[in-house]
């Protein structure tokens, strides 16, 4: 018997053991509960495999390839495998959607960077390694002198070089250095060593996939633009040399071409039993651009969001699983833009959709990337049970798929072992983070459609040339699949009983999301904060966890009885523990000597300003992913700034919205809110009319 059952047969026969005799000593660390029967998970976890996704991976995208010319006038190879597969596991409604594209589609086709002199020496080819081009390049077989201009993004870079007609070496990224360096002072082209997402000291042969059209720059016609990326190591040794006092020439050639490409996003369905006109919707995005793809960003998310798809169904087709209420809808996009595309052609079916879960680098080894799977939750302004839905499957796994010091003498090992024959032993490590832009989720979320993102974080690949199917294991792909699938199949089943019984499991969350709000609230008293403040967030806390739990209602659309029932649950949790949480903040307060203070003379005015929204806000939620703290910026921005526009719905006053943003992210300067929407105002986004 092999070594690697033991564990396994073990956990099973104590469980048993401890089911037929009472008087054995239960773990002291129980299972946690789900909204899922142990039944139902033991269907979900036999039939899922890992091995199997990281098998689509690798179909998907077994190396890094050029897309060849003939595919950009039919199927692309994805979507092609996709179609293929969808129809083989029996999903409904099966097809390959078409929509145009913005602009042509950049590709590159051949890349070469040799030193000629002193001595000839490759330096990297784009037939080894794709990424060493960066997008946006253009032809160019060019002999030069190579000059060190440090990071390239600042005048001072150049000055006293002899750059007009040069090939640049920088530090920065490529596409911040174009508009000095080829635009300004006439470089002929780039290398940058710049690895700004990946891991350049740890991994330091990593080329990061970087574009030469930052900042807006745009090569001038006729005029030769091209950029490679190299890796740390590589520029390194270019910029030894050269700080030796070596001269070297180097040669650059470069093939680049563009098509009209139309964006192609595959779908399905698993239609519902008719019981509900909603949908839920699961997407990844197959295509980062079309040019070229990674093996983890994002076959990886594409082929789980398949795996899901077949497990469903065929546990449907077995008569395991009913037919779910609502129909689930699955998605493989070009990013953010195909996400985008399908929304505009499809506004009916845009409206029938109540929760999103986009998945996007999912199944990478732990042991590889040192990392967790993540749920990058709702912002603050968009509350939804669809968080504590998933939330509640991150623990159970992550509670299972661990050794519990206190149940070693019941249970060795795992007490409900997620593993793939193929896979990883390793323990399942997670977190449950705010929000983060920067994927699909976004488009819906700003389209009013309450998204999530599941993603693996860090990724040792993520956006470089090791980007690549060997950082899967199908153990940790078969838990987050699980999770995915888990959560899913109860948000499509819900009825107005389950409704309740969402809204209960929310409800606890809320109690323990608010116990730590109350904490934080006294904190800020003892820092300094005004009592007014400390109140402040303590009840905008509360009437968000009122709502988040009053969100559950949507899942009992033809129950009102269950509907009544979750509003009377939701008032009944928001009056209760806020008179009971403020009358702690007071007494504290009060124990410290701590008495309102009167508002400040900005804060007056914003009370009296109601910002009215007067164009729809641009695509992207939440500023492209830039989730920084605007604490301490000069200038309201990035999800500080998303977050204000969207909590801005004609009833709060700019002094509310200041309010409800520092909930989220900390103390911000009234000023701040002052002036953005005051620029709002001028750019006729938003009126600001006297309350």
């Amino acid at each position: 018997m092999s070594r690697l059952f033991l564990p396994w047969l073990l956990a099973v026969t104590l469980s048993a053991q401890l089911a037929d005799n009472p008087k054995m000593r239960p773990p002291e660390q129980p299972n946690p509960k789900t909204l899922l029967s142990p039944a139902v998970i033991d269907s979900l976890v036999n039939e899922l495999s890992g091995s199997t996704g990281v098998s689509h991976i690798l179909e998907l995208n077994p190396y890094e390839r050029n897309r060849p010319a003939e595919e950009y006038k039919g199927l692309y190879r994805e979507s092609a495998y996709m179609e293929k597969r969808l129809k083989e596991y029996k999903l409904e409604k099966v097809e390959v959607k078409r929509f145009p594209m913005p602009g042509k589609q950049w590709d590159g086709e051949e890349g070469e960077f040799w030193v000629t002199k002193p001595a000839r020496r490759q330096i990297v080819n784009y037939r080894d390694v794709p990424a060493m081009l960066a997008v946006g390049s253009k032809s160019a077989d060019i002999t030069a002198e190579l000059i060190y201009c440090g990071r390239g993004d600042n005048k001072s870079d150049y000055a006293g070089k002899n750059i007009a007609g040069n090939i640049v070496l920088v530090s920065g990224p490529p596409g911040a250095a174009a508009n000095l360096a080829i635009k300004e002072f006439g470089a002929a082209g780039i290398a940058s060593y710049s690895n700004p997402t990946g891991r350049p000291f740890d991994r330091p042969d990593q080329i990061a996939w970087n574009g030469l059209s930052g900042r807006g720059f745009t090569p001038a016609e006729g005029k030769t633009a091209f950029a490679f990326n190299l890796s740390h190591r590589m520029g390194l040794e270019l910029l030894e040399m050269l700080e030796k006092g070596e001269k070297l020439t180097v040669q650059a050639k470069v093939r680049a071409t563009e098509y009209d490409a139309p964006m192609q996003v595959s779908t399905a369905l698993i239609e519902g039993d008719g019981t509900s006109d909603q949908e839920i919707t699961l997407v990844a995005h197959l295509f980062e651009g079309v040019a070229k793809q990674g093996g983890m960003d994002n076959s990886s998310g594409s082929a789980m969001i398949l795996e899901i798809a077949r497990v469903w169904k065929k546990l449907i087709d077995d008569g395991v699983l009913k037919r779910p209420r609502r129909s689930v809808r699955f998605l493989w996009v070009p990013e953010i833009s195909g996400s985008m595309a399908y929304l505009r052609a499809n506004p009916e079916e845009a409206k029938r959709m109540v929760s999103v879960m986009a998945i996007d680098m999912a199944g990478s080894s732990v042991t590889k990337s040192r990392n967790s799977f993540r749920l990058m939750s709702t912002p603050y302004s968009v509350n939804s049970f669809l968080n504590d839905v998933n939330q509640q499957f991150f623990e159970f796994v992550g509670e299972t798929n661990r050794e519990k010091v206190n149940n070693r003498r019941l249970y060795y090992s795992f007490q409900y072992p997620i593993i793939d024959p193929q896979g990883s032993r390793d323990q399942f490590y997670y977190n449950v983070e705010k929000h983060y832009g920067a994927s699909d989720h976004t488009v819906y979320l700003n389209a009013g459609i309450p998204a999530i993102l599941l993603n693996n974080w860090p990724e040792i690949g993520y956006h470089t040339s090791e980007d690549s199917a060997t950082n899967a294991d199908p153990t940790q792909f078969k838990r987050a699949a699980f999770i995915g699938l888990a959560a899913s199949l109860v948000m499509a089943n819900a009825d107005g009983p389950g409704a309740l019984r969402i809204a209960e499991m929310v409800a606890g969350y809320a109690a323990e999301r608010s116990g730590r709000e109350l904490g934080l609230a006294l904190q800020s008293l003892g820092d300094g904060a005004t009592l007014r403040d400390a109140k402040t967030r303590v009840r905008i806390n509360h009437e968000r966890e009122a709502a988040t739990i009053r969100s559950a209602s949507v899942l009992a659309d033809k129950d009102p009885a269950a509907v009544k029932q979750i509003e009377s649950f939701a008032s009944a949790f928001q009056t209760a523990n806020l008179a009971s949480a403020l009358a702690t903040v007071e007494a504290y307060a009060s124990a410290r000597g701590i008495t309102d203070t009167a508002m400040s003379a900005a804060e007056v005015q914003a009370s009296k300003l109601i910002p009215l929204r007067k164009k729809p806000d641009a695509p992207g939620f939440g500023g492209g992913g830039r989730n920084l703290s605007p604490v301490e910026a000069d200038k309201l921005g990035g999800m500080g700034l998303s977050e204000a526009k969207a909590f801005a719905n004609g009833k709060r006053s700019v002094l509310d919205i200041r309010d409800a943003v520092s909930a989220e992210f900390g103390s911000i300067d009234i000023q701040l809110f002052l002036a953005a929407f005051e620029e709002l105002s001028k750019s006729g986004d938003f009126e600001l009319v006297q309350k």
